[in-house]
């Protein structure tokens, strides 16, 4: 509703700059602001009891996720040589990124 708001107040807007209508009607202060839901995040023991779910192979992409901070293409992307366990690093070297067919 907000971005219709927004696009209507801007046609408006137009339409009175051009003198069109004597003035814009759309004036509700607020209207045209969007206000999203704020994203839920797990809990520590929640991603620790969901890696006990899936697949061992799947589990450090799991854990990786949320303490290591990578985006999900570059999670997506990583590869055994890319973890060092003695280190105790990881080496993000590419990324995986979808595009649209054409």
């Amino acid at each position: 509703m907000a971005k219709a708001y927004r696009f209507l107040r801007a046609v408006l807007m137009t339409a009175a700059d051009g003198r069109i209508i004597p003035r814009n009607p759309c004036r509700i202060r607020g209207a045209g602001e969007e206000q999203p839901d704020e994203r839920p995040v797990l809990t520590v023991a929640q991603v620790f009891e969901l890696s006990e779910l899936v697949v061992v192979r799947l589990r450090a992409l799991i854990l990786l996720a949320p303490f290591v901070s990578l985006r999900w293409g570059e999670v997506a992307a990583l590869r055994r040589m890319d973890l060092d366990l003695a280190k105790g690093t990881v080496s993000v070297r590419q990324q995986h990124v979808e595009r649209e067919a054409r």
